[in-house]
Protein backbone atom coordinates (compact mmCIF):
# COMPACT_ATOMS: atom_id res chain seq x y z
CA UNK A 1 0.00 0.00 0.00
CA UNK A 2 1.35 3.67 -0.87
CA UNK A 3 1.24 6.65 1.57
CA UNK A 4 0.47 8.72 -1.46
CA UNK A 5 -2.73 10.66 -1.89
CA UNK A 6 -3.30 10.86 -5.58
CA UNK A 7 -5.98 12.98 -7.01
CA UNK A 8 -7.39 11.13 -10.43
CA UNK A 9 -8.61 14.31 -12.05
CA UNK A 10 -10.14 12.29 -15.14
CA UNK A 11 -13.04 10.62 -13.04
CA UNK A 12 -13.14 14.44 -11.12
CA UNK A 13 -13.47 16.39 -14.43
CA UNK A 14 -15.76 13.67 -15.72
CA UNK A 15 -18.14 13.58 -12.94
CA UNK A 16 -18.08 17.91 -13.22
CA UNK A 17 -18.55 17.85 -16.70
CA UNK A 18 -21.53 15.31 -16.20
CA UNK A 19 -23.09 17.29 -13.61
CA UNK A 20 -22.78 20.57 -15.35
CA UNK A 21 -24.66 18.51 -18.77
CA UNK A 22 -27.02 17.24 -16.60
CA UNK A 23 -27.92 20.97 -15.30
CA UNK A 24 -27.92 22.70 -18.05
CA UNK A 25 -30.07 20.25 -20.00
CA UNK A 26 -32.90 19.95 -16.77
CA UNK A 27 -35.95 20.67 -17.96
CA UNK A 28 -36.75 23.69 -16.16
CA UNK A 29 -40.17 24.53 -18.20
CA UNK A 30 -43.63 24.29 -16.57
CA UNK A 31 -46.43 25.24 -18.77
CA UNK A 32 -47.08 28.19 -20.21
CA UNK A 33 -49.14 30.96 -18.28
CA UNK A 34 -52.63 30.73 -18.44
CA UNK A 35 -54.00 33.52 -20.31
CA UNK A 36 -57.62 34.77 -21.18
CA UNK A 37 -60.40 36.69 -19.45
CA UNK A 38 -60.80 33.14 -17.07
CA UNK A 39 -61.70 34.65 -13.59
CA UNK A 40 -61.06 31.16 -11.75
CA UNK A 41 -59.34 30.94 -8.75
CA UNK A 42 -57.44 27.93 -9.71
CA UNK A 43 -56.36 29.74 -12.64
CA UNK A 44 -54.29 32.49 -10.40
CA UNK A 45 -53.07 29.53 -7.99
CA UNK A 46 -51.75 27.73 -11.36
CA UNK A 47 -50.22 30.57 -12.11
CA UNK A 48 -48.57 31.78 -9.34
CA UNK A 49 -47.38 27.66 -8.60
CA UNK A 50 -45.69 28.18 -12.21
CA UNK A 51 -43.77 31.63 -11.16
CA UNK A 52 -42.73 30.09 -7.83
CA UNK A 53 -41.63 26.68 -9.52
CA UNK A 54 -39.46 29.19 -12.50
CA UNK A 55 -37.98 31.17 -9.45
CA UNK A 56 -37.01 27.92 -7.63
CA UNK A 57 -35.51 26.17 -10.81
CA UNK A 58 -33.33 29.59 -11.42
CA UNK A 59 -31.81 29.39 -8.06
CA UNK A 60 -31.38 25.85 -8.08
CA UNK A 61 -28.94 25.96 -11.69
CA UNK A 62 -27.39 29.13 -10.38
CA UNK A 63 -26.22 27.06 -7.19
CA UNK A 64 -25.52 23.64 -9.27
CA UNK A 65 -23.24 26.40 -11.29
CA UNK A 66 -21.77 27.54 -8.07
CA UNK A 67 -20.94 24.30 -6.43
CA UNK A 68 -19.14 22.78 -9.59
CA UNK A 69 -17.36 25.91 -9.46
CA UNK A 70 -15.95 25.21 -6.03
CA UNK A 71 -15.46 21.88 -6.56
CA UNK A 72 -12.94 22.65 -9.16
CA UNK A 73 -11.32 25.07 -7.23
CA UNK A 74 -10.79 22.51 -4.85
CA UNK A 75 -9.96 19.93 -6.39
CA UNK A 76 -7.07 22.21 -7.74
CA UNK A 77 -6.05 23.72 -4.49
CA UNK A 78 -5.65 19.82 -3.58
CA UNK A 79 -3.76 19.40 -6.36
CA UNK A 80 -1.17 22.38 -5.78
CA UNK A 81 -1.10 21.56 -2.06
CA UNK A 82 -0.07 17.85 -2.73
CA UNK A 83 2.28 19.01 -4.94
CA UNK A 84 3.93 21.04 -2.29
CA UNK A 85 3.52 18.98 0.20
CA UNK A 86 5.66 16.27 -1.90
CA UNK A 87 8.63 18.66 -2.45
CA UNK A 88 8.52 19.60 0.98
CA UNK A 89 9.00 15.40 2.03
CA UNK A 90 11.42 15.44 -0.39
CA UNK A 91 13.51 18.33 1.00
CA UNK A 92 13.31 16.96 4.54
CA UNK A 93 14.55 12.67 3.11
Amino acid sequence: MSDEIKIQRGPVNKGIKDLQSSSQSLNTSFSKEIEGENKLEIVTNVNEIKQQYDEIMMRFTSLMTKNLQSTEEAVTSMEATDEHVAHEIGLIK
